[in-house]
């Protein structure tokens, strides 16, 4: 996946009107400043467009302090095609809305792909991009005072990881393909057998 656009509003320290951050020509970025100046709310706002997480916050806490409503865009490109999806989330209710639009590039549009639920949104996302938030947070995204998440996670836990980021899931679906067709295979010869 590579991050093409970001549109933030209310979106932790950044509130209305900030301009958008074009990510399309940057090969090699290098976040610099003061502490407090929303360095990690620019990641945060990427893994929250997508998975629904950054930190383990909850979303309360991400939305600007004294605002009622936030939204999330990013543009990226996965696959070799070009998606974008908006996150939303409003204090409106005992519990809160939220909403998540998906779609992809079609000409110089694009055409909604959200699913019929959120999750179901989200699941797509996650198929996508062949990769789940803690597979990430484990593998591509070095958190602020969690950079050693992946060395501390099990070995099982790494062999996931690892897995996924690898796409060696691929392998089990063919092994599994593979053992189906002998076993086919198996029974048609013992029928062929039988009828001898």
């Amino acid at each position: 996946m590579l991050p093409l656009t970001l549109k933030l509003h209310n979106f932790l320290s950044y509130r209305e009107n900030v301009p958008t951050l074009h990510l399309e020509d940057v090969h090699f970025a290098c976040l610099c400043g003061a502490n407090g100046h929303g360095k990690s709310a620019l990641l945060d706002a990427i893994t929250w467009a997508i998975w629904g997480k950054a930190r383990n916050q909850r979303q309360e806490q991400l939305l600007h302090q004294g605002q009622q409503e936030m939204r999330v865009e990013l543009e990226f490109e996965a696959r070799e095609q070009r998606y974008r999806v908006v996150r939303r989330y409003s204090r409106a209710g005992a519990r809160g809305a939220r909403s998540l639009e998906l779609a992809v590039a079609v000409g110089d549009g694009y055409r909604a792909i959200t699913g019929n639920s959120l999750r179901a949104t989200e699941a797509y996302l996650e198929d996508l991009l062949s990769m789940d938030y803690d597979t990430f947070v484990r593998s591509a995204f070095l958190m602020q005072g969690r950079a050693d998440l992946f060395t501390m996670s099990t070995l099982s836990q790494r062999k996931e990881v690892l897995a996924k980021v690898l796409g060696l899931e691929l392998y089990d679906r063919l092994e599994a393909r593979a053992r189906a067709h002998t076993r086919e295979a198996q029974a048609r010869l013992q029928t062929a057998g039988a009828i001898r």
